[in-house]
């Protein structure tokens, strides 16, 4: 037998549901009359249902009809599935939602005096060159970046690197209202002067700093990409349409017996060229040599061989390179780290950064977990004498590559998000932002 219910059409449902509409409303329209609450009753009924409209995405045409609106796509910062887990835009975006226009980026002055930014922005580079050099060939023609300040009206961003000079008063007398100034800088609080100048004068930041509108971190100087990841799988596309001729490395993720038997000078070395800083790094490796040997190289310690890499000479002969940062500031991690992960050698980190974001866990050993330096020693060499659990801390790189991005590859993160992102955004105080509980003295083990 037919269920009589199941005989109702569309149609018909949406006649009744406007005569349900009708009805109720004017029931409860009749109430408030003459019960004389209508004056706060009226609008509170009239707010509730708008909420409820809205939230919901639901539109009621003038033909009375419901229909569903579509949500409005907007840019959200979100994290990458694969390490490292940071929000790069490239790794998190919809590339689909660029349009056909092109955005151009100014460089607002020089790169510690290069007003080429180490050749990366030279003149007579196409877009398309440019962009390329920076690893995101996709974009070639949705953004280029100049150093021209003829162009400054034209601009849509302009990048101020904060260890140049800035020209504040030029800078506010051509700026236009739609124009981004972007703070740009790769060094940590303790090395940058004071900014209070700028209070109400960038839109955005680009730096290290994972809360950054742009993260710049020194992972793109040695970006290691994984092969199961959207990006890598867009890299090759793009390799073969454009005939790019791009090579990538892969890095050992078992380093051999022979490689192993080499490492015969020492258990762990540094290379430290900055002999001062604030987190006391040359210190905490002299109280760590009275417990196990470690070799300083570079300007604080001895000379690399001269016809070797300073850092592949030291993976070579060492079982462990302390990457110890000079400031002990948020996020402050640099090529000290990253540089390392190319090599067969073990990085020991010292800084303020959840490095477990870079790469998993199993991957170096952090001496904020060490309460005393006997227990960091003790477990260096426990780890040296241990072949298996020495190599656990390469397996992570089994299913990376290395070769896919440059130090100045953020400018396509920077190129996205001018496509994708509309929002008015004025940073009020960029001393506070910078500065506040941002770096601490170090706490050396024990």
């Amino acid at each position: 037998m037919i269920n009589p219910y199941e005989s109702i059409t569309l149609m018909e449902y949406r006649k009744y549901f406007k005569y349900f509409c009708i009805f109720t409303s004017t029931t409860v329209l009749l109430y408030v009359i003459l019960t004389k609450y209508y004056t706060n009753t009226l609008p509170l009924l009239l707010s509730y249902t708008k909420e409820y409209l809205n939230s919901n995405n639901i539109s009621i045409t003038n033909e009375s009809k419901i229909e569903k609106i579509p949500p409005i796509k907007e840019f959200q910062s979100s994290l990458s599935d694969y390490h490292p887990r940071l929000p790069i835009h490239i790794f998190t975006q919809n590339l689909s939602l660029i349009g056909n226009t092109s955005k151009l980026i100014l460089l607002g002055n020089g790169f510690f005096g290069d007003q080429t930014w180490e050749g990366s922005f030279r003149p007579n580079k196409t877009s398309t060159e440019k962009m390329t050099s920076l690893y995101c060939p996709f974009l070639s023609n949705r953004c280029d970046i100049t150093s021209d300040y003829k162009r400054f009206r034209q601009a849509d961003a302009v990048i101020y690197h904060m260890r140049d000079g800035v020209d504040i008063n030029r800078g506010k007398a051509l700026r236009l209202p739609h124009q981004r100034f972007v703070f740009a800088l790769w060094e940590s609080p303790a090395h940058t002067a004071n900014l209070q100048a700028y209070k109400e004068f960038f839109n955005w930041t680009m730096s290290y700093r994972h809360q950054s509108h742009v993260v710049t971190s020194y992972y793109s100087g040695n970006a290691y990409v994984h092969t199961s990841s959207n990006y890598y799988r867009l890299m090759l596309h793009e390799n073969a349409t454009r005939k790019l001729n791009l090579t990538t490395k892969i890095r050992d993720h078992r380093p051999s017996d022979e490689i192993l038997q080499k490492k015969k000078l020492g258990t762990a070395a540094a290379l430290i060229s900055n002999c001062g800083g604030s987190s006391r790094r040359l210190q905490f490796v002299k109280e760590l040599q009275r417990h196990i040997d470690v070799k300083v190289y570079g300007r604080c310690g001895e000379a690399c061989p001269g016809n070797m890499n300073c850092r592949e000479f030291i993976s070579q002969n060492y079982y462990f390179i302390l990457s110890f940062e000079n400031s002990i500031c948020t996020d402050y991690t640099t090529e000290k780290f990253f540089a390392a992960l190319e090599y067969p050698i073990v990085p020991v980190v010292f800084g303020r950064s959840n490095y477990s974001s870079f790469i998993p866990p199993s991957g170096y050993i952090d001496t904020r977990q060490f309460s005393t330096m006997i227990s960091l020693a003790k477990y260096l060499n426990e780890t040296r004498s241990n072949k298996e659990k020495y190599l656990s801390y390469f397996s992570w790189k089994k299913d990376y590559v290395w070769g896919l991005g440059a130090f100045f590859t953020p400018f396509c993160d920077l190129c996205l998000r001018l496509h994708l992102d509309s929002k008015i955004n004025i940073i009020d105080d960029i001393h506070k932002w910078w500065f506040d509980n941002t770096c601490e003295s170090p706490i050396l083990p024990s």
